[in-house]
Protein backbone atom coordinates (compact mmCIF):
# COMPACT_ATOMS: atom_id res chain seq x y z
CA UNK A 1 0.00 0.00 0.00
CA UNK A 2 1.22 3.54 -0.69
CA UNK A 3 2.67 5.63 2.10
CA UNK A 4 3.02 9.32 1.41
CA UNK A 5 2.99 12.82 2.80
CA UNK A 6 1.71 16.21 1.76
CA UNK A 7 3.14 19.53 2.84
CA UNK A 8 2.08 22.96 1.72
CA UNK A 9 3.57 26.14 2.99
CA UNK A 10 1.50 27.78 5.64
CA UNK A 11 4.95 28.62 6.96
CA UNK A 12 5.99 32.04 8.17
CA UNK A 13 9.50 33.34 7.55
CA UNK A 14 11.76 33.12 10.59
CA UNK A 15 15.41 33.44 9.50
CA UNK A 16 17.23 34.04 6.25
CA UNK A 17 20.28 31.83 6.49
CA UNK A 18 19.27 28.92 8.70
CA UNK A 19 19.72 30.59 12.06
CA UNK A 20 23.11 32.17 11.38
CA UNK A 21 22.00 35.72 12.08
CA UNK A 22 24.37 37.55 14.39
CA UNK A 23 23.24 39.39 17.48
CA UNK A 24 23.36 43.18 17.47
CA UNK A 25 23.66 43.48 13.68
CA UNK A 26 22.51 47.06 13.73
CA UNK A 27 25.24 48.15 16.11
CA UNK A 28 27.81 46.29 14.04
CA UNK A 29 26.71 48.08 10.88
CA UNK A 30 26.81 51.42 12.67
CA UNK A 31 30.39 50.74 13.74
CA UNK A 32 31.36 49.72 10.22
CA UNK A 33 29.71 52.82 8.76
CA UNK A 34 32.31 54.93 10.53
CA UNK A 35 34.93 53.27 8.30
CA UNK A 36 32.95 52.88 5.05
CA UNK A 37 31.62 55.68 2.86
CA UNK A 38 27.83 55.98 2.66
CA UNK A 39 26.42 54.29 -0.43
CA UNK A 40 25.08 56.69 -3.03
CA UNK A 41 21.54 55.72 -4.02
CA UNK A 42 18.99 57.54 -6.13
CA UNK A 43 15.39 58.04 -5.13
CA UNK A 44 14.06 55.47 -7.61
CA UNK A 45 16.33 52.71 -6.29
CA UNK A 46 15.53 53.70 -2.70
CA UNK A 47 11.82 53.43 -3.44
CA UNK A 48 12.28 49.96 -4.92
CA UNK A 49 14.22 48.77 -1.86
CA UNK A 50 11.58 50.17 0.50
CA UNK A 51 8.82 48.42 -1.45
CA UNK A 52 10.69 45.11 -1.33
CA UNK A 53 11.40 45.39 2.39
CA UNK A 54 7.78 46.29 3.15
CA UNK A 55 6.44 43.45 0.98
CA UNK A 56 8.69 40.86 2.60
CA UNK A 57 8.19 41.92 6.22
CA UNK A 58 4.54 43.01 6.09
CA UNK A 59 5.44 46.51 7.32
CA UNK A 60 5.14 49.84 5.50
CA UNK A 61 7.58 51.93 3.48
CA UNK A 62 8.12 54.53 6.20
CA UNK A 63 9.33 51.83 8.57
CA UNK A 64 11.36 50.29 5.72
CA UNK A 65 13.13 53.60 5.09
CA UNK A 66 14.15 53.87 8.74
CA UNK A 67 15.74 50.41 8.81
CA UNK A 68 17.35 50.64 5.36
CA UNK A 69 18.97 53.98 6.10
CA UNK A 70 20.57 52.54 9.23
CA UNK A 71 22.29 49.80 7.19
CA UNK A 72 23.34 51.94 4.24
CA UNK A 73 20.49 50.70 2.02
CA UNK A 74 21.63 47.07 2.11
CA UNK A 75 18.42 45.04 1.82
CA UNK A 76 19.86 41.79 3.13
CA UNK A 77 21.39 43.55 6.14
CA UNK A 78 18.07 45.32 6.80
CA UNK A 79 16.26 41.98 6.82
CA UNK A 80 18.90 40.57 9.16
CA UNK A 81 18.24 43.45 11.53
CA UNK A 82 14.47 43.11 11.35
CA UNK A 83 14.36 39.34 11.88
CA UNK A 84 17.38 39.07 14.19
CA UNK A 85 16.88 41.96 16.60
CA UNK A 86 14.86 41.57 19.79
CA UNK A 87 13.97 45.24 19.45
CA UNK A 88 11.64 44.39 16.58
CA UNK A 89 10.07 41.32 18.18
CA UNK A 90 6.75 43.05 18.87
CA UNK A 91 6.52 44.39 15.31
CA UNK A 92 7.36 40.96 13.86
CA UNK A 93 4.64 39.37 15.95
CA UNK A 94 2.09 41.94 14.83
CA UNK A 95 2.74 41.48 11.12
CA UNK A 96 3.09 37.67 11.11
CA UNK A 97 0.00 36.68 13.08
CA UNK A 98 -2.97 36.27 10.78
CA UNK A 99 -1.01 37.12 7.67
CA UNK A 100 -2.87 35.48 4.78
CA UNK A 101 -0.03 35.67 2.26
CA UNK A 102 2.90 34.66 4.46
CA UNK A 103 3.91 31.85 2.08
CA UNK A 104 4.12 34.33 -0.82
CA UNK A 105 6.41 36.61 1.18
CA UNK A 106 8.53 33.72 2.32
CA UNK A 107 8.97 32.46 -1.23
CA UNK A 108 9.75 35.93 -2.56
CA UNK A 109 12.45 36.32 0.06
CA UNK A 110 14.02 32.96 -0.74
CA UNK A 111 14.11 33.73 -4.46
CA UNK A 112 15.48 37.20 -3.77
CA UNK A 113 18.47 35.77 -1.91
CA UNK A 114 18.96 32.81 -4.24
CA UNK A 115 18.53 30.13 -1.59
CA UNK A 116 17.42 26.53 -2.15
CA UNK A 117 14.63 24.48 -0.61
CA UNK A 118 15.42 20.82 0.07
CA UNK A 119 13.22 17.83 0.81
CA UNK A 120 14.04 14.22 1.66
CA UNK A 121 11.55 11.35 1.52
CA UNK A 122 12.44 7.95 2.99
CA UNK A 123 10.68 4.73 3.90
CA UNK A 124 12.93 3.70 6.81
CA UNK A 125 11.47 0.16 7.04
CA UNK A 126 10.70 0.17 10.74
CA UNK A 127 8.52 -2.92 10.26
CA UNK A 128 11.63 -5.04 9.74
CA UNK A 129 12.94 -5.68 13.25
CA UNK A 130 16.32 -7.02 12.13
CA UNK A 131 19.17 -4.74 13.27
CA UNK A 132 16.54 -2.02 13.71
CA UNK A 133 18.38 0.00 16.38
CA UNK A 134 21.55 0.10 14.28
CA UNK A 135 19.67 0.96 11.10
CA UNK A 136 17.70 3.82 12.68
CA UNK A 137 20.91 5.27 14.10
CA UNK A 138 22.23 5.32 10.53
CA UNK A 139 19.03 7.04 9.39
CA UNK A 140 19.56 9.67 12.10
CA UNK A 141 23.09 10.31 10.84
CA UNK A 142 22.02 10.68 7.23
CA UNK A 143 19.21 13.16 7.94
CA UNK A 144 21.24 16.32 8.50
CA UNK A 145 20.45 19.13 6.09
CA UNK A 146 17.03 19.00 4.38
CA UNK A 147 14.49 21.72 5.13
CA UNK A 148 11.75 19.07 5.16
CA UNK A 149 11.79 15.30 5.64
CA UNK A 150 9.00 12.82 4.92
CA UNK A 151 9.50 9.55 6.83
CA UNK A 152 7.43 6.42 6.31
CA UNK A 153 7.16 3.18 8.32
CA UNK A 154 8.16 4.86 11.56
CA UNK A 155 7.63 2.65 14.64
CA UNK A 156 7.63 3.28 18.39
CA UNK A 157 10.37 0.76 19.10
CA UNK A 158 13.18 3.13 18.04
CA UNK A 159 11.30 6.42 18.16
CA UNK A 160 13.76 7.87 20.69
CA UNK A 161 16.44 7.97 18.01
CA UNK A 162 14.11 9.82 15.64
CA UNK A 163 13.15 12.22 18.45
CA UNK A 164 16.80 13.26 18.78
CA UNK A 165 16.23 15.14 15.52
CA UNK A 166 13.99 17.53 17.46
CA UNK A 167 17.10 19.62 18.05
CA UNK A 168 16.79 20.88 14.47
CA UNK A 169 13.26 19.87 13.42
CA UNK A 170 9.68 20.14 14.54
CA UNK A 171 8.28 16.61 14.08
CA UNK A 172 4.67 16.12 13.04
CA UNK A 173 3.33 12.56 13.37
CA UNK A 174 0.32 11.04 11.67
CA UNK A 175 -1.07 8.38 14.02
CA UNK A 176 1.25 7.09 16.74
CA UNK A 177 -1.35 4.64 18.03
CA UNK A 178 -0.93 2.68 14.79
CA UNK A 179 1.63 -0.17 14.51
CA UNK A 180 3.55 2.08 12.11
CA UNK A 181 3.03 5.63 10.92
CA UNK A 182 4.58 8.57 9.09
CA UNK A 183 6.34 11.71 10.23
CA UNK A 184 6.96 15.10 8.63
CA UNK A 185 10.07 16.87 9.88
CA UNK A 186 10.05 20.65 9.43
CA UNK A 187 13.26 22.63 9.94
CA UNK A 188 13.11 25.07 12.83
CA UNK A 189 13.94 27.78 10.31
CA UNK A 190 10.20 27.63 9.58
CA UNK A 191 7.11 28.22 11.67
CA UNK A 192 4.37 25.62 11.14
CA UNK A 193 1.01 27.33 11.35
CA UNK A 194 -1.18 24.25 10.87
CA UNK A 195 -0.94 20.46 10.74
CA UNK A 196 -3.90 18.28 9.73
CA UNK A 197 -4.26 14.51 9.57
CA UNK A 198 -7.19 13.32 7.47
CA UNK A 199 -8.21 9.75 8.25
CA UNK A 200 -9.08 7.46 5.39
CA UNK A 201 -12.20 5.57 6.41
CA UNK A 202 -11.72 2.61 4.07
CA UNK A 203 -8.27 1.76 5.40
CA UNK A 204 -7.96 -1.54 7.21
CA UNK A 205 -4.59 -0.66 8.73
CA UNK A 206 -5.24 2.66 10.51
CA UNK A 207 -3.87 4.49 7.50
CA UNK A 208 -4.20 8.25 7.27
CA UNK A 209 -4.03 10.83 4.49
CA UNK A 210 -0.31 10.17 4.30
CA UNK A 211 -0.83 6.48 3.44
CA UNK A 212 -3.96 6.16 1.31
CA UNK A 213 -5.14 5.74 -2.21
CA UNK A 214 -3.18 7.93 -4.60
CA UNK A 215 -6.13 9.42 -6.44
CA UNK A 216 -7.75 10.42 -3.16
CA UNK A 217 -4.58 12.24 -2.10
CA UNK A 218 -4.20 14.10 -5.37
CA UNK A 219 -7.80 15.27 -4.98
CA UNK A 220 -6.78 16.71 -1.61
CA UNK A 221 -3.76 18.35 -3.22
CA UNK A 222 -6.03 19.92 -5.84
CA UNK A 223 -8.17 21.34 -3.04
CA UNK A 224 -5.06 22.84 -1.39
CA UNK A 225 -3.85 24.38 -4.64
CA UNK A 226 -7.30 25.75 -5.44
CA UNK A 227 -7.48 27.42 -2.02
CA UNK A 228 -3.82 28.57 -2.10
CA UNK A 229 -2.88 29.13 -5.77
CA UNK A 230 0.33 30.99 -4.92
CA UNK A 231 1.61 28.44 -2.42
CA UNK A 232 4.46 25.94 -2.59
CA UNK A 233 3.17 22.36 -2.26
CA UNK A 234 5.21 19.19 -1.77
CA UNK A 235 3.73 15.72 -2.06
CA UNK A 236 5.67 12.49 -1.83
CA UNK A 237 6.65 9.27 -0.16
CA UNK A 238 6.61 5.54 -0.78
CA UNK A 239 3.76 5.44 -3.28
CA UNK A 240 4.27 1.75 -4.09
CA UNK A 241 3.18 2.60 -7.63
CA UNK A 242 4.38 1.62 -11.10
CA UNK A 243 4.52 4.07 -13.98
CA UNK A 244 1.41 2.65 -15.63
CA UNK A 245 -0.50 2.98 -12.35
CA UNK A 246 0.08 6.71 -11.94
CA UNK A 247 -2.99 8.91 -11.96
CA UNK A 248 -3.22 12.39 -13.50
CA UNK A 249 -1.34 15.03 -11.55
CA UNK A 250 -3.01 18.24 -10.42
CA UNK A 251 -2.47 21.01 -12.96
CA UNK A 252 0.92 22.64 -12.44
CA UNK A 253 2.32 19.80 -10.30
CA UNK A 254 5.53 18.14 -11.50
CA UNK A 255 7.39 14.90 -10.84
CA UNK A 256 10.78 15.90 -9.38
CA UNK A 257 12.74 12.99 -10.87
CA UNK A 258 11.41 13.65 -14.37
CA UNK A 259 12.03 17.39 -14.02
CA UNK A 260 15.61 16.66 -12.92
CA UNK A 261 16.29 14.85 -16.20
CA UNK A 262 15.12 11.26 -15.56
CA UNK A 263 18.63 10.04 -14.76
CA UNK A 264 18.66 6.22 -14.68
CA UNK A 265 21.22 6.38 -11.84
CA UNK A 266 18.63 7.91 -9.51
CA UNK A 267 15.54 6.14 -10.81
CA UNK A 268 15.22 2.98 -8.72
CA UNK A 269 14.53 3.75 -5.08
CA UNK A 270 13.70 0.11 -4.24
CA UNK A 271 16.52 -1.77 -5.94
CA UNK A 272 16.95 -5.42 -4.99
CA UNK A 273 19.91 -5.78 -7.34
CA UNK A 274 21.94 -3.44 -5.14
CA UNK A 275 20.11 -3.68 -1.81
CA UNK A 276 19.86 -7.14 -0.30
CA UNK A 277 18.09 -6.22 2.95
CA UNK A 278 15.14 -8.31 1.72
CA UNK A 279 15.86 -11.86 0.63
CA UNK A 280 13.25 -11.85 -2.12
CA UNK A 281 12.59 -10.34 -5.52
CA UNK A 282 16.33 -10.47 -6.23
CA UNK A 283 16.10 -8.63 -9.55
CA UNK A 284 13.27 -6.23 -8.75
CA UNK A 285 13.94 -2.51 -9.42
CA UNK A 286 11.16 0.00 -8.85
CA UNK A 287 10.68 3.73 -8.50
CA UNK A 288 8.27 3.38 -5.60
CA UNK A 289 9.42 6.57 -3.84
CA UNK A 290 8.48 9.80 -5.59
CA UNK A 291 8.37 13.52 -4.88
CA UNK A 292 6.06 15.99 -6.60
CA UNK A 293 5.84 19.74 -6.22
CA UNK A 294 3.71 22.68 -7.23
CA UNK A 295 4.80 26.29 -7.13
CA UNK A 296 7.24 28.85 -8.48
CA UNK A 297 10.42 26.81 -7.90
CA UNK A 298 11.63 25.99 -11.40
CA UNK A 299 14.51 23.51 -11.16
CA UNK A 300 15.41 20.48 -9.06
CA UNK A 301 18.35 18.16 -8.48
CA UNK A 302 17.79 14.59 -7.28
CA UNK A 303 20.14 12.28 -5.36
CA UNK A 304 19.68 8.98 -3.54
CA UNK A 305 20.94 8.62 0.03
CA UNK A 306 21.40 5.68 2.40
CA UNK A 307 23.35 3.59 -0.10
CA UNK A 308 26.31 2.87 2.19
CA UNK A 309 26.26 -0.55 3.82
CA UNK A 310 26.50 -0.53 7.63
CA UNK A 311 29.60 -2.52 8.55
CA UNK A 312 28.43 -3.75 11.94
CA UNK A 313 25.33 -5.50 10.57
CA UNK A 314 26.27 -5.81 6.88
CA UNK A 315 22.99 -4.27 5.81
CA UNK A 316 21.69 -0.94 4.57
CA UNK A 317 19.72 1.55 6.70
CA UNK A 318 16.54 0.54 4.84
CA UNK A 319 15.43 -1.57 1.89
CA UNK A 320 14.52 1.77 0.24
CA UNK A 321 16.96 4.48 -0.74
CA UNK A 322 16.14 7.98 0.49
CA UNK A 323 15.15 10.47 -2.22
CA UNK A 324 16.77 13.87 -1.67
CA UNK A 325 15.47 16.72 -3.82
CA UNK A 326 16.94 20.24 -3.85
CA UNK A 327 14.69 22.86 -5.47
CA UNK A 328 15.73 26.31 -6.66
Amino acid sequence: MPIFSTLYEQLSYRTILGGCLHQDVKDQDERESEQKPTQEIDSHEAEKLMEKFAAITGTDEIFAQTVLQDVNWNLEAALDVFYGSEGFAEIRSAVVVGQSDSSNKFLFLRFLLGLDVSLMSWNIDGLDGRSLATRIKAVHKIITNPDFVFLQEVVEREIKTIERLEVQYNILYSNRSSPYYTAILVSKNFVTEKHDVVHYQNSGMHRTLQIVELAFCFDKVRDIIRANPNSLVFFGGDLNVRDDEMVDLPQGMRDAWIAAGSDIKTKFTWDMRLNNNKEMHANARMRFDRIFWYGPLKSVNISLEGRQRIRSCLCFPSDHWAVHAVFS
